[in-house]
């Protein structure tokens, strides 16, 4: 049985897999959004998972070039993942065509925060929602921890994180590379 159209083939998905991770996304200008995550999911994918009440919300101010971006300081009062500090401040951006999350002063929310330019960020598109309807999600997350004196919580999400995914989508494009290379070697030398 010649290999040799499997293995090829098996490198061309390889490659266009490896290639369909890496690109970044490209910019949109209007809000648009997949279904949203699980909290299973939500919670992998995600740099802090936390609940708290809105302390202060301060606009941001939008240009022709960007979105602006309000930040939101939040109270934690329960962390499932990365949120150590009693206080934490989130990113979204301002305008909701850009998917901005709109957060309301004196609110409890259920946050799922991503790591953005300048910290943490969320949008319109994750899975922060008012605390008063996450009764689904806090039951799926379980119990939290409570944020003492700034220390670091330990990561429950028992996800892989988005580097590692991002490195594996990297060596699988190496090695498929390598692979279409020695068999376009060895077609040659058989050419010749």
């Amino acid at each position: 049985m010649n290999r040799r159209p499997l293995a090829a083939l098996a490198s061309v998905v390889l490659t266009v897999l490896g290639i369909v991770f890496l690109l970044p996304p490209k910019c949109a200008h209007a809000c648009s959004c997949a279904m949203p995550p699980g909290s299973q999911d939500a919670l992998a994918d995600s740099e802090a998972v936390f609940s708290g009440e809105v302390v202060a919300v301060q606009q941001g101010t939008a240009t022709a070039t960007s979105p602006g971006y309000d930040t939101a300081t939040l109270r934690v009062s329960e962390a499932w993942k990365g949120a150590g500090r009693g206080t934490l401040e989130v990113r979204t951006p301002s305008q909701g065509t850009a998917c901005g999350y709109h957060f309301e002063e004196g609110r409890e929310y259920l946050v799922y925060a991503y790591k953005g330019k300048q910290g943490l960020e969320v949008d319109s598109c994750g899975a922060t929602e008012p605390l008063s309807g996450a009764v689904a999600d806090l039951a799926a997350l379980g119990d939290g921890e409570k944020p003492q004196g700034g220390g670091v919580l330990s990561d429950t999400s028992g996800g892989v994180s988005v580097h590692a995914l991002v490195g594996l989508a990297g060596l699988a494009l190496a090695v498929s590379f390598l692979v279409v290379v020695r068999l376009v070697r060895a077609d040659r030398t058989r050419g010749d």
